[in-house]
């Protein structure tokens, strides 16, 4: 599963580079896959709790996620050492267009599943 969130990291950080589109893309990049992981474990545990008919608040549970997710990506994601990694690993990648869309359509997803699970669970 890491390997989709350093190919997402990747992917997304070049862009940035390549449009210039900001001075700290890695800072953006990593704002955007800590976002899609967010959004992904927040369905993972609005299911949970709607299948065990659990009581929460849910201010305290996305607080603590999101500093979690946050926190342990600004650590694994934004070092110099992790990026040429990557760099050396997905530079000569074939279909580079295509998997740039599906990124792109794996962090709207993410988004779309949450607000889905939001509705269907009826959560305020």
């Amino acid at each position: 599963m890491m390997k989709l969130f350093d190919y997402c990291f990747y992917r997304i950080h070049s862009v940035y580079i390549h449009k210039k589109i900001d001075k700290h893309p890695r800072i953006y990049a990593c704002g955007w896959t800590s976002f899609s992981q967010l959004c992904n474990m927040l369905s993972v545990v609005l299911l949970f709790c709607f299948v065990f008919n659990l009581k929460y608040d849910f201010k305290i549970i996305i607080l603590t996620l999101t500093i979690g997710i946050y926190v342990t990506n600004y650590f694994f994601l934004l070092t110099e050492k992790k990026y040429k990694e990557l760099t050396k690993k997905y530079k000569e990648e074939k279909n580079k267009k295509l998997k740039g869309w599906l990124v792109f359509l794996y962090i709207f997803g993410s988004l779309l599943l949450y607000n889905i699970s939001l509705f269907v669970f009826k959560i305020k």
